[in-house]
C-alpha cells in the first residue's frame, strides 16, 4: 500500500497563475488528456479574467507551463500526455506578454 499511497502523493500538482497570491493544487490523474485539464485550470483560475483562460486557443492571454523532473520549464502540450503526467512537478499559468522570460527562466517561484 505504501507504492499506492506515493503514487497517490505525487498525483497532486500545484498550479499558481500570474498576479494570484495562493496557488491551488490538483489531482493531475483526475484528467484524462490536456482539453480536461485545461477546463478543471478554467475553473479554478478563469474568473481571474474577463475573458476566462481559454488556454490552449491561439487567442488567450495565458500560456500554461509546466516544472518537469529535471526541474525545467516546458511549455505544456510539448510532450504526449501519459508522459507529461509520469512528469509535472508544478504548473504555472503565465500571461502570454510575460512569456518571453520562461524558457531559459529556471527559477519561477
Amino acid at each position: 500500500s505504501e507504492g499506492v499511497q506515493s503514487k497517490q502523493k505525487w498525483s497532486y500538482v500545484k498550479v499558481n497563475m500570474d498576479g494570484v497570491i495562493v496557488g491551488r493544487k490538483i489531482c493531475i490523474l483526475d484528467d484524462m488528456d490536456y482539453f480536461s485539464l485545461a477546463l478543471q485550470l478554467e475553473d479554478m483560475f478563469g474568473k481571474q479574467s474577463i475573458s476566462g483562460l481559454r488556454l490552449f486557443e491561439a487567442e488567450s492571454a495565458f500560456s500554461l507551463y509546466y516544472k518537469d523532473k529535471d526541474e525545467l520549464w516546458r511549455a505544456v502540450g510539448d510532450v504526449p500526455w501519459k508522459e507529461f503526467v509520469d512528469r509535472v512537478k508544478r504548473m504555472r499559468i503565465a500571461c502570454k506578454d510575460e512569456d518571453q522570460r520562461v524558457p531559459s527562466s529556471s527559477a519561477f517561484f
